[in-house]
């Protein structure tokens, strides 16, 4: 019976990561290699998490990328919330955030914390340095 094979990083572990840019046309891509040969994306994650500082900047990433998925969510409840609260005043005066003023706020730090989060994530890059730190 064969099994599946796990990337090989037992033979990797002895040089540093480079990154190389590869222009297709009008996009351009990154290339990560150790020793000149290309690395798919299961090899670079298993060889980063090989090394401890690396594999905790990869957790911090995945952590960080959680945190944006969970504030899109509350954003569309707490819109939902608010237009409603603001539908059912829909005769006094005033904008629908001066009627639903907290559901509104809780929806605008929802999403622009959302938006900080996942732009903001260079956890991966990160965990590069932290794996070729131990060749310096």
């Amino acid at each position: 019976m064969a099994q599946a094979q796990g990337p090989d990083t037992a033979a990797r572990k002895d040089s540093a990561i480079k990154v190389a840019v590869v222009q297709n046309g009008r996009y351009s891509h990154l290339l990560y290699t150790i020793n000149s040969e290309p690395l798919t994306n299961a090899t670079l994650k298993a060889v980063l998490r090989s090394y401890p500082k690396s594999a905790e900047e990869l957790r911090k990433g995945r952590r960080q990328q959680r945190w944006a998925l969970a504030l899109l969510p509350i954003f569309v409840a707490a819109t939902i919330v608010g237009g409603t609260q603001s539908d059912k005043q829909r005769y006094s005066p005033g904008s629908p955030f001066s009627k639903a003023p907290l559901p509104f706020s809780i929806s605008l730090g929802a999403f622009f914390g959302a938006i900080v989060l996942a732009t903001t994530n260079n956890h991966f890059g990160k965990a590069v340095e932290a794996y070729n730190s131990q060749f310096k």
